[in-house]
Protein backbone atom coordinates (compact mmCIF):
# COMPACT_ATOMS: atom_id res chain seq x y z
CA UNK A 1 0.00 0.00 0.00
CA UNK A 2 1.31 3.49 -1.56
CA UNK A 3 1.48 6.71 0.79
CA UNK A 4 -1.82 7.82 -1.19
CA UNK A 5 -3.39 4.28 -0.59
CA UNK A 6 -2.68 4.97 2.90
CA UNK A 7 -3.97 8.31 3.44
CA UNK A 8 -7.26 7.61 1.91
CA UNK A 9 -7.33 4.50 4.28
CA UNK A 10 -6.98 6.71 7.53
CA UNK A 11 -9.53 9.44 6.41
CA UNK A 12 -12.12 6.48 5.74
CA UNK A 13 -11.09 5.20 9.28
CA UNK A 14 -11.86 8.64 11.14
CA UNK A 15 -15.32 8.23 9.76
CA UNK A 16 -15.19 4.90 11.53
CA UNK A 17 -15.85 3.35 7.98
CA UNK A 18 -16.26 -0.46 8.56
CA UNK A 19 -14.97 -1.69 5.52
CA UNK A 20 -11.59 0.63 5.94
CA UNK A 21 -11.24 -1.29 8.67
CA UNK A 22 -11.53 -4.35 7.86
CA UNK A 23 -8.97 -3.34 5.27
CA UNK A 24 -6.95 -2.11 7.73
CA UNK A 25 -6.80 -5.03 10.08
CA UNK A 26 -6.18 -6.99 7.03
CA UNK A 27 -3.84 -5.30 5.07
CA UNK A 28 -1.69 -4.70 8.88
CA UNK A 29 -2.36 -7.78 10.72
CA UNK A 30 -0.24 -10.65 9.24
CA UNK A 31 2.79 -8.06 9.72
CA UNK A 32 2.71 -6.68 13.00
CA UNK A 33 1.88 -10.22 14.14
CA UNK A 34 5.11 -11.58 12.48
CA UNK A 35 6.88 -8.16 13.89
CA UNK A 36 5.63 -9.11 17.76
CA UNK A 37 6.61 -12.63 17.48
CA UNK A 38 10.13 -11.64 16.33
CA UNK A 39 11.14 -8.46 18.13
CA UNK A 40 9.32 -10.34 21.86
CA UNK A 41 9.90 -13.74 20.87
CA UNK A 42 6.45 -14.80 22.49
CA UNK A 43 3.62 -17.34 21.93
CA UNK A 44 1.69 -17.39 18.90
CA UNK A 45 -1.56 -16.78 20.85
CA UNK A 46 0.30 -13.93 22.84
CA UNK A 47 1.13 -12.35 19.69
CA UNK A 48 -2.78 -12.90 18.62
CA UNK A 49 -3.83 -10.56 21.66
CA UNK A 50 -0.95 -7.59 21.36
CA UNK A 51 -1.95 -7.30 17.60
CA UNK A 52 -5.29 -7.45 18.90
CA UNK A 53 -4.85 -4.60 21.76
CA UNK A 54 -2.68 -2.80 19.28
CA UNK A 55 -5.98 -2.72 16.70
CA UNK A 56 -8.14 -1.60 19.63
CA UNK A 57 -6.11 1.04 20.78
CA UNK A 58 -5.54 2.39 17.23
CA UNK A 59 -9.42 2.64 16.96
CA UNK A 60 -9.81 4.50 19.91
CA UNK A 61 -6.54 6.97 18.72
CA UNK A 62 -7.11 6.98 14.85
CA UNK A 63 -7.23 10.84 14.66
CA UNK A 64 -4.01 10.80 16.24
CA UNK A 65 -2.18 9.54 13.75
CA UNK A 66 0.26 11.52 12.03
CA UNK A 67 1.49 10.36 7.97
CA UNK A 68 4.45 12.97 8.06
CA UNK A 69 6.21 11.39 10.78
CA UNK A 70 5.95 8.18 8.90
CA UNK A 71 3.83 5.02 7.47
CA UNK A 72 0.85 3.31 9.54
CA UNK A 73 2.80 -0.26 9.37
CA UNK A 74 5.83 2.06 11.62
CA UNK A 75 2.57 3.72 13.73
CA UNK A 76 1.28 0.52 14.59
CA UNK A 77 4.74 -1.19 15.67
CA UNK A 78 5.42 1.94 18.38
CA UNK A 79 1.95 1.05 19.55
CA UNK A 80 2.92 -2.66 19.54
CA UNK A 81 5.44 -2.09 21.33
CA UNK A 82 4.14 -0.58 24.45
CA UNK A 83 0.94 -3.41 24.19
CA UNK A 84 3.85 -5.76 24.22
CA UNK A 85 5.47 -4.77 27.25
CA UNK A 86 2.48 -4.14 29.33
CA UNK A 87 1.26 -7.59 28.42
CA UNK A 88 4.24 -9.39 28.98
CA UNK A 89 6.08 -7.69 31.75
CA UNK A 90 9.38 -9.34 32.14
CA UNK A 91 8.85 -11.84 29.55
CA UNK A 92 9.10 -8.80 27.01
CA UNK A 93 12.76 -8.06 28.51
CA UNK A 94 13.88 -11.69 28.84
CA UNK A 95 13.05 -13.65 25.81
CA UNK A 96 13.72 -17.22 25.80
CA UNK A 97 16.90 -17.87 24.26
CA UNK A 98 17.18 -21.22 21.60
CA UNK A 99 20.84 -21.99 20.84
CA UNK A 100 20.98 -22.05 16.64
CA UNK A 101 23.04 -25.90 17.13
CA UNK A 102 19.07 -26.80 17.80
CA UNK A 103 17.99 -26.43 14.22
CA UNK A 104 18.41 -28.96 11.88
CA UNK A 105 20.54 -28.49 9.26
CA UNK A 106 18.16 -28.57 6.56
CA UNK A 107 16.00 -25.49 8.17
CA UNK A 108 18.76 -23.31 8.74
CA UNK A 109 19.81 -24.26 4.72
CA UNK A 110 15.99 -22.97 4.39
CA UNK A 111 16.89 -19.91 6.19
CA UNK A 112 19.79 -18.79 4.28
CA UNK A 113 18.30 -19.71 0.67
CA UNK A 114 15.24 -17.37 1.87
CA UNK A 115 17.21 -14.42 2.07
CA UNK A 116 18.25 -14.44 -2.01
CA UNK A 117 14.82 -15.34 -3.02
CA UNK A 118 11.67 -14.40 -1.04
CA UNK A 119 10.08 -14.00 2.49
CA UNK A 120 10.84 -16.56 4.87
CA UNK A 121 7.83 -19.09 4.81
CA UNK A 122 5.35 -19.61 7.19
CA UNK A 123 5.71 -23.18 7.77
CA UNK A 124 10.06 -21.66 9.03
CA UNK A 125 8.20 -19.14 10.56
CA UNK A 126 5.94 -21.37 12.62
CA UNK A 127 8.67 -23.23 14.67
CA UNK A 128 9.71 -21.49 18.34
CA UNK A 129 13.14 -22.52 17.94
CA UNK A 130 13.55 -21.18 14.10
CA UNK A 131 11.96 -17.77 15.08
CA UNK A 132 14.55 -17.50 18.30
CA UNK A 133 17.43 -17.91 16.36
CA UNK A 134 16.80 -15.96 13.97
CA UNK A 135 15.93 -12.82 16.41
CA UNK A 136 19.22 -13.59 18.42
CA UNK A 137 21.10 -13.21 15.21
CA UNK A 138 19.06 -9.81 14.07
CA UNK A 139 19.79 -8.30 17.34
CA UNK A 140 23.67 -8.82 16.56
CA UNK A 141 23.12 -6.62 13.48
CA UNK A 142 22.90 -2.87 13.63
CA UNK A 143 19.55 -1.13 13.62
CA UNK A 144 19.27 -0.65 10.13
CA UNK A 145 20.21 -3.70 9.29
CA UNK A 146 18.15 -5.30 10.97
CA UNK A 147 14.80 -3.70 10.51
CA UNK A 148 15.07 -3.92 6.15
CA UNK A 149 15.90 -7.31 6.75
CA UNK A 150 12.40 -7.46 8.95
CA UNK A 151 10.72 -5.57 6.20
CA UNK A 152 11.86 -7.65 3.47
CA UNK A 153 11.90 -11.36 4.69
CA UNK A 154 9.42 -10.96 7.59
CA UNK A 155 6.89 -8.59 6.46
CA UNK A 156 7.21 -9.02 2.66
CA UNK A 157 7.30 -5.74 2.09
CA UNK A 158 8.08 -4.55 -1.28
CA UNK A 159 11.30 -2.58 -2.35
CA UNK A 160 9.00 0.65 -3.00
CA UNK A 161 7.07 -0.15 0.32
CA UNK A 162 10.57 -0.21 2.24
CA UNK A 163 11.98 2.87 0.33
CA UNK A 164 8.84 4.83 1.32
CA UNK A 165 8.99 3.80 5.16
CA UNK A 166 12.58 4.81 5.34
CA UNK A 167 12.92 8.02 3.19
CA UNK A 168 15.38 6.84 1.08
CA UNK A 169 15.57 5.33 -2.86
CA UNK A 170 14.86 1.83 -4.07
CA UNK A 171 18.39 1.88 -5.47
CA UNK A 172 19.47 2.45 -1.53
CA UNK A 173 16.88 -0.15 -0.35
CA UNK A 174 18.94 -2.77 -2.76
CA UNK A 175 22.21 -1.94 -1.41
CA UNK A 176 21.39 -2.14 2.32
CA UNK A 177 19.70 -5.25 1.70
CA UNK A 178 22.71 -6.55 0.18
CA UNK A 179 25.35 -5.88 3.13
CA UNK A 180 22.15 -6.90 5.27
CA UNK A 181 22.13 -10.26 3.84
CA UNK A 182 25.82 -10.76 3.79
CA UNK A 183 25.90 -9.67 7.79
CA UNK A 184 23.52 -12.21 8.95
CA UNK A 185 24.28 -14.98 6.66
CA UNK A 186 27.64 -14.08 8.45
CA UNK A 187 26.96 -14.02 12.02
CA UNK A 188 23.67 -17.09 11.51
CA UNK A 189 26.65 -19.20 9.49
CA UNK A 190 29.40 -18.41 12.52
CA UNK A 191 27.26 -18.83 15.46
CA UNK A 192 25.44 -22.19 14.31
CA UNK A 193 29.43 -23.53 13.63
CA UNK A 194 30.49 -22.58 16.67
CA UNK A 195 27.60 -24.38 18.66
CA UNK A 196 28.31 -27.34 16.74
CA UNK A 197 31.84 -27.69 16.90
CA UNK A 198 33.10 -29.49 20.38
CA UNK A 199 35.12 -27.33 22.91
CA UNK A 200 37.82 -29.57 22.02
CA UNK A 201 38.12 -28.33 18.34
CA UNK A 202 37.80 -24.59 18.60
CA UNK A 203 41.62 -23.41 17.67
CA UNK A 204 43.67 -21.92 20.34
CA UNK A 205 43.99 -18.03 20.54
CA UNK A 206 47.04 -16.26 21.90
CA UNK A 207 46.81 -13.15 23.23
Amino acid sequence: MDQVEETTLVQKLVTMDAVAWETFCREYSRPLFSFVRLVFGCRWEQAEEIVQMTFVRCVRSIQTFDASRGPVLAWLKAVARNEARTHLGSEARNPTQVPLSCIPRHVADQVLEALDRRPLPDEVLAREDVRSAIRDALLKLNTRHREVLICKYLEGMSMSEIASQFAISEKAVESILSRSRAAFRGVFIMEKRDQESPASEVPYESA
